[in-house]
């Protein structure tokens, strides 16, 4: 199935001392970009999550937020301990102590960082973020299929377009050789009509777009079998909406027929509309 490359996805969970909560937010890139903000700066555990996103990810900005919340701060076991020795000395040297709460919080935030960067509580948080991959890629799931059904909607416009211009350019064509045909024979006498009708198609050939929209059909097919394919698309949407642009410029600089032009000029906002969804599809 086609993937969106914007998404978004939280999920949170808890240790018996932490609270963790981690956000994971996707944006369109032409390659893969992770970012990780993490509180402890655990550069270990941000390559082991990097592994995971890029199984899991091809294109894309991908923004991962890591926060935490400790549970019960100043009672940790590891800071009791610590306040339990510095009471005792202090007892053994006949004084008084005191701490601030920003030297206790120095204390915690020392014991934090030990406790968080423990094989545990990282075995704990990239399981989170393995579970935010999954949800993230539903929502980018979800938004795919709006995608490319949006693309086909507009495949569909281009279509009908084409058959308009096939309609067109036979009642142009027509049109057009009857009147060269009426301005040689009102202008020009003793002409073999064999000698007519050959001047006539030399004219006729050079505004001609039957390739045009032969090919113009072609792409639009493949584009049409390319959007029921499972797997990246994106670029190879992007690519045939260049291949298709390029038929709609010719036939609007061989057409001399305004109509014609017209037809070109609406098939390539369709294709300008498509080319910016496709920018949005992995």
């Amino acid at each position: 199935m086609t993937r969106s490359m914007t998404g978004f996805s939280s999920v949170s969970g808890a240790t018996n001392s932490t609270n963790f909560t981690i956000q994971l937010r996707s944006e369109n890139s032409k390659t893969l970009d992770v970012q990780i903000y993490d509180q402890l700066n655990n550069y270990e555990m941000q390559e082991k999550i990097k592994k995971l996103i890029k199984k899991n990810f091809e294109r894309g900005k991908i923004r991962i937020s890591i926060e935490y919340q400790k549970k019960n701060s100043f009672e940790g076991k590891s800071v009791g301990n610590q306040l339990a020795k510095f009471a005792a000395l202090a007892r053994s040297f006949n004084i008084s102590p005191t701490i601030s709460i920003g030297e206790l919080g120095e204390i915690t935030n020392k014991e934090t960082k030990i406790e968080q960067s423990s094989n545990k509580s990282v075995k704990f948080q990239i399981n989170l973020v393995s579970k935010g991959i999954n949800e993230l890629i539903k929502s980018q799931l979800s938004e795919g299929k709006n995608l490319i059904q949006d693309i086909s909607n507009k495949l569909l416009k281009i279509r009908e377009i084409k058959e308009r211009i096939v309609k067109r350019t036979k009642k142009y064509r027509s049109n057009l050789e009857k009147k060269y045909t009426n301005e040689i024979i009102e202008n020009v006498t003793n002409v073999d009509l064999l000698d007519i009708k050959k001047d006539i198609n030399n004219a006729l050939d050079k505004i001609d777009i039957e390739e045009e929209i032969i090919r113009l059909d072609s792409h639009v097919f493949e584009l049409d079998k390319i959007l029921k394919r499972k797997g990246s698309k994106g670029l190879k949407i992007d690519f045939y909406m260049q291949e298709i642009n390029r038929e709609a410029n010719t036939i609007s600089s061989k057409s001399k027929d305004p109509k014609l032009s017209e037809y070109a000029i609406a098939i390539k906002t369709y294709l300008n509309q498509i080319r910016e969804i496709a920018a949005n599809i992995t």
